[in-house]
């Protein structure tokens, strides 16, 4: 029971998905149940990388943060999310902190059973090519927002991708099922936090969102899909 759910977790992992079933059974034994309380580091910017990290259940932020204080919210992971890929690559030390932001279990695999798999299987090493391929146009199109996009458009655009991630229908639209608070949208936008409240104020008006508390509901999900396009972005 216990390797299948672990073979289960693995394969949700891009970089995964194409082992073949006795291939992965046999990487799955090698993973390591980590439990985070609230709150907790899992790993801060500069620490030395070498795991993967697999959430098996709970929700992680990624954060980067300036020598100067500043920080970015740079995404918020869930079940079947995984995050330090990177270091299973290069080694380095880490280019974000993670942080448990509710009781987590994740699976942990070492960088060293990564490599071993990787220098036998040579499909494996194409398929890791191009999941890196994707995810640095991923990264294009994120910075392509920050310059091209306007505020409100790219709000729209991290609500959006909240709810796609995170959503739950509603009577009233999809609930995002994450506690967020403006700061944390100020941080996923590159803007500030009075910034992100009139840019609310102006879409709760609109009737496009509804906000109660830390819950934010999409209201009009094709509005903040056409305001994105008006902005100059693709949906």
């Amino acid at each position: 029971m216990r390797l299948r759910k672990n073979v289960e977790a693995l394969q949700t992992v891009p970089f995964f998905t194409n082992l073949k079933a006795e291939e992965a059974a046999d990487l799955a034994r090698r993973l390591i149940t980590r439990r985070f309380s609230p709150g907790q580091i899992i790993f801060h910017h500069g620490d030395p990388g070498g795991l993967l990290y697999i959430i098996n259940k709970g929700k992680v932020k990624i954060t980067y943060s300036t020598p100067e204080g500043q920080e970015a919210l740079l995404a918020i992971l869930g079940q079947g999310d995984f995050f330090g890929e990177l270091a299973l690559l290069d080694d380095s030390p880490r280019s974000a902190t993670a942080e448990a932001i509710e009781p987590t279990e994740t699976f942990t695999l070492h960088r060293e059973e990564f490599i071993r798999y990787l220098t036998s299987n040579p499909d494996l090493a194409l398929h890791v090519l191009h999941v890196l391929a994707q995810n640095i146009r991923r990264l294009n199109n994120q910075l392509s927002d920050i310059f091209f996009l306007d505020l409100p458009a790219r709000l729209a655009r991290v609500l959006l991708n909240l709810a796609e991630q995170y959503g739950k229908e509603t009577n009233e639209g999809i609930r995002i099922d994450l506690a967020l608070t403006q700061t944390d949208l100020a941080e996923m936008t590159g803007a500030t936090r009075v910034s992100i409240n009139k840019a609310l104020g102006r879409f709760r008006r609109a009737n496009w969102v509804a906000v109660k508390g830390r819950k934010f509901t999409i209201v009009d999900e094709e509005a903040l899909r056409n305001l994105i396009q008006i902005s100059g972005g693709s949906v």
